[in-house]
């Protein structure tokens, strides 16, 4: 049975002051120029006519539905903080969620203040994407879930949380694959019979595939009509796994960078078990199937892309849960236990400050800067080292500015002598001249640099041709 919280005068006011500063912290991480996967998102839209053509006409997995119909009616042209308003209301919603999910009132105090201030939390709720979204309906996922557990109703609310929660964003379906597994294993621990394990299983979760099948029908037509597009794929590797999910770890709790990733991802089952032999409750198996089976089964099934933390977050979602739980056993306790918890929640809280400032600093990118440098005196052309993602950056802000910059090829720039030159990789590894490979003697200075930090963004460094 889950612990329910009476929601006292003061437990809500510590929420309301806690989503308070969660607000806070998105405002300024939403700060800054658009990069290239929000720019992205306006590029896809920018064809269609209609806001229902969102759901069939564009088959690209860089279309996140509540996000692109959010951006379909604000258009392209207004402020970065309005292009991200959605991400920071579901932001601001999920810190609240994160009290409700918890199971305890210690638990929703500390679980909302981890929600309120991790920074893949903070980067991602400020961001004109479907993350916030995928976090946010899967907590009330388990909510809901739970809730059907206890009492048997009838799961509506349960499939309006998970259509939501694809309409976020598709991995969703990660979301699900855990809950059907936790269902299953409680239904099995309950009846230890296959059989009624199936029956319950379509119980529960036939209103959920019902309410996501219409969805599912229009990208399947549309798929067939137009193709399905992927932005990119890389391989799968242990080493991009280690790589993504001990990066998710280690940014969620601010971890430094002496902890190896595969630390990273130990010290996170550590906790899971931790967790397990001490509540031994049907959480415990919620966080050991969504923390250690789904990363497992998504490393056995070599998916590409495993080196983006991003698509580690349902599973962050509930180790952040966990967390709040396990670090609310502590502050219950007395002696050494609460010193351990009190000790451990301010370590977690100055760590993600060391990544909330280099974020708060650099961003994700200034290219509007670099642009209107570009543009300054009108049309110019330029050529980069990267002739996908750099022109769809320039050619977003130069609209902006009313003007159309020519990208010249590589094996052109002998001949057409492009003004500048956009080179995408680490500032500090860019020299400070370049002179062109194509056999003339043409030589760029470099006058200009764009960083980014963090979990999105490209770094940019700018060259001007010597006349």
């Amino acid at each position: 049975m889950a612990v329910r919280k009476h929601w006292s005068f003061d437990l809500f006011l510590a929420i309301a002051v806690i989503a308070a500063i969660g607000l806070v912290l998105r405002l300024l991480g939403a700060r800054g120029d658009l990069w290239l996967d929000e720019i992205w998102s306006f590029l896809l839209l920018e064809p269609l006519t209609s806001v229902d053509q969102i759901f069939w006409r564009v088959n690209h997995d860089n279309n996140h539905f509540l996000n692109s119909v959010y951006l379909y009616l604000i258009g392209p042209y207004a402020s970065p903080l309005l292009q991200r308003g959605l991400s920071i209301a579901l932001g601001v919603g999920t810190i609240i969620a994160a009290a409700v999910a918890a199971q305890g009132r210690w638990a929703g105090v500390i679980t909302s203040m981890l929600f309120a201030v991790s920074y893949p939390m903070v980067h991602y709720g400020s961001e004109a994407r479907g993350y916030a979204g995928l976090v946010l309906f899967t907590l009330l996922s388990v909510v809901f879930l739970e809730r059907r557990f206890d009492t048997g109703r009838s799961g509506i609310a349960l499939a309006v949380i998970v259509l939501l929660g694809f309409l976020s964003h598709l991995t969703m379906v990660e979301t699900v694959v855990v809950l059907v597994a936790w269902s299953a294993w409680l239904i099995w621990r309950r009846t230890g019979s296959l059989g009624r394990v199936n029956v319950e299983l379509g119980q529960i979760f036939t209103p959920a595939f019902l309410a996501v099948l219409p969805l599912a029908v229009c990208v399947v037509i549309g798929s067939q009509m137009f193709g399905f597009k992927v932005g990119g794929a890389s391989p799968f590797s242990l080493q991009a796994f280690a790589q993504g999910y001990g990066g998710m770890i280690r940014s969620l709790f601010g971890l430094p960078p002496w902890i190896s990733n595969l630390a990273c991802i130990a010290l996170a089952c550590g906790l899971v078990c931790v967790f397990a032999g001490i509540r031994r409750n049907r959480r415990a198996s919620l966080y050991v199937i969504g923390i250690i089976g789904l990363p497992i089964l998504m490393a056995a099934a070599q998916l590409p892309n495993l080196d983006f933390p991003r698509y580690f977050l349902v599973s962050a979602t509930l180790l952040l849960l966990c967390a709040g739980e396990l670090l609310a056993l502590g502050f219950a306790a007395a002696g050494i236990y609460r010193l351990v918890a009190v000790g451990a929640l301010v370590a977690i809280l100055a760590g993600t400050m060391t990544f909330l400032l280099p974020f708060y600093e650099k961003g994700r990118g200034s290219y509007a800067d670099i642009v209107e440098e570009m543009m300054r005196n009108g049309t110019t052309s330029y050529a980069s080292n990267q002739d996908f993602r750099i022109p769809m950056i320039v050619n977003y802000f130069a609209k902006r500015l009313g003007r159309q910059p020519l990208l010249v090829a590589a094996d052109k720039i002998c001949d057409e002598r492009p003004s500048w030159l956009i080179l995408e990789g680490a500032v500090d590894q860019q020299p400070e001249h370049v002179a062109a490979t194509s056999g003339c003697s043409l030589t760029y200075d470099r006058i200009d640099a764009s960083t980014s930090w963090g979990l999105s963004g490209q770094s940019w460094t700018l060259y001007r041709r010597q006349d």
